[in-house]
């Protein structure tokens, strides 16, 4: 066998499928959210599968010196660990299922270490079908990423806005705007008749300290980016898209590149982004400042999770790793926006608080859970409490520290999600997926209904109504304060799951 012929041999013998399969799954999962996944999240779920494969590849290398097997066992691995959340979510696995999961890795991986021959024979076909794998899904994404670039310009060519007529005055009289998003914080009459709760207390503060509180308004999407989207471009998705197809990158392209956000930009203001682990918020390439939190986003992410929940590493999502690091994000995002006086006026700051979100990581003085079962620890009434006190804190702080009177929205994106009841599929009681799309209308009563209260100070608040919505309230605050001439909308709450060019966009958590 001559030199050249003896290098291709080593090639087709070598083998590198064990490191394609672990880089695989992530790509696949990203490739399938591309639209409102930014790259940088990537990274994270990519290190962890290739450290992973690379531990066990070592770990068989050792116990057997022959590549081949150390190789086939890691492929055994990465196809048991990266299908575990896809098959346990699907059969309802409980907790406990990990364990003979990892039992049947244990004894497959023992019989091959066991078996006389060494399995570098199978290298060829399984490296060629990886790298059909790789190269299709990285296709998926590099078509995915021009597709998705052509379809959604900035939002200078959405929007030729010409309607703040007024001069810019000087900057030091511009008031300080908070837009506070409390995510799933419920109306005061659902609080009453639902959870048994009476917010008088909180809803009397919020009018002592001028807060105008509509307490008839309802969500204009009852789903988090759509609904935000919406707030946060004055206007209804279906207007704002035109000609173009609504699909997951466009909405969340006008969530972070806003019509708000220019208008403030243009205005002189600087724009403060405080966000969760909702990719729709966690980072936001157009703000003069991200407060990421210190040691929680990254690890904490939205689509860090997904990944998490389809690795046999799922039944820790909640109870280790997503209650612990939601708590640490909401602390940090309160001392922040206690210590946003300070900064340098104006600024336009938006915070994104899940502090009424699952899972119940709050007492309700702010006790810690129990991370085995954040969700039994604690009620959503717990929530709303703990809530209470911060926010009355909160605005107090921003009132009183401020050299002129913010201007401040407190507002819910949607009301708390109800339970499900089971259904009968096939004769048998199920438990329905939470879609929008199952939602009844007694279950809408107490999902569309938001908390939504207004700090206009200095100017005639004549103007806000009960039944005022969020796609309108900053149409009000520009007309108010800079001589703006929006028309109001009409408030109504738009049902997604009836509307065909928004059946792509309905998620299960948010």
């Amino acid at each position: 066998m001559n030199a050249f012929s003896s290098r291709a041999f080593s090639l087709q013998t070598r083998a590198f499928y064990p490191w394609l399969f672990a880089l695989f799954p992530a790509a696949f999962l990203y490739s399938h959210n591309i639209g409102e996944t930014p790259a940088r999240s990537l990274w994270l779920p990519l290190v962890l599968s290739l450290g992973l494969a690379l531990l066990v590849w070592l770990a068989a290398r050792a116990a057997a010196p022959q590549g081949g097997k150390a190789s086939l066992i890691t492929l055994l691995f990465c196809i048991m660990f990266f299908t575990y959340g896809h098959i346990g979510l699907g059969l309802k696995f409980p907790s406990w299922m990990v364990f003979p999961w990892a039992a049947v890795f244990l004894l497959v991986s023992g019989l091959v270490l066991s078996a006389r021959r060494d399995f570098s024979g199978w290298a060829s076909g399984l490296n060629t079908f990886a790298a059909f794998l790789i190269i299709s899904v990285g296709a998926q994404i590099a078509w995915a990423r021009t597709h998705s670039s052509g379809n959604t310009p900035r939002l200078t060519q959405l929007y030729q806005d010409a309607r703040l007529s007024a001069a810019k005055p000087d900057l030091e009289n511009f008031p300080d705007v908070y837009y506070l998003i409390v995510d799933r914080y419920a109306n005061g009459k659902v609080l009453k008749e639902e959870f048994g709760f009476d917010n008088r207390e909180f809803l009397d503060f919020l009018w002592a300290k001028g807060f105008y509180v509509a307490d008839e308004s309802r969500c204009n999407y009852p789903q988090t980016h759509m609904s935000l989207a919406s707030s946060l471009n004055m206007d209804y998705i279906d207007r704002a898209r035109g000609e173009r197809s609504v699909g997951p990158s466009f909405i969340y392209r006008i969530l972070k590149d806003s019509r708000v956000l220019r208008l403030f930009k243009s205005l002189g203001y600087t724009f403060i982004q405080l966000g969760s682990w909702f990719e729709g918020t966690a980072f936001n390439p157009y703000a003069d400042l991200n407060l990421e939190g210190s040691g929680v986003l990254r690890f904490s992410n939205d689509f860090f999770f997904k990944f998490i929940r389809t690795t046999a590493l799922c039944p820790l999502t909640v109870a280790r790793l997503y209650g612990p690091r939601q708590r640490l994000r909401i602390l940090q995002q309160l001392d922040e926006l206690e210590r946003m006086p300070s900064r340098k006026s104006p600024k336009f700051v938006f915070a994104h608080l899940l502090i009424t979100h699952m899972p119940y990581v709050f007492g309700p003085n702010g006790e810690e859970s129990d991370v085995r079962d954040p969700e039994k620890s604690f009620t959503y009434i717990d929530q709303v409490r703990y809530a209470n006190t911060r926010l009355s804190r909160l605005i107090d702080i921003l009132i009183s520290g401020s050299s002129h009177p913010p201007i401040i929205v407190l507002q819910s994106d949607e009301g708390p999600k109800p339970g499900r009841p089971a259904v009968l599929v096939k004769g048998k009681r199920r438990k329905p997926t939470r879609s929008a799309r199952t939602e009844t209308e007694a279950q809408n009563r107490v999902h569309h209904p938001i908390l939504n209260a207004m700090a206009f100070p200095g100017v005639d608040t004549k103007v806000l109504y009960p039944s005022i919505s969020p796609v309108n309230t900053f149409r009000v605050l520009f007309n108010l304060y800079f001589r703006a001439r929006y028309a109001l909308l009409p408030d109504r709450t738009c049902d997604p799951s009836k509307n065909a060019d928004f059946g792509d966009l309905i998620e299960s958590d948010e």
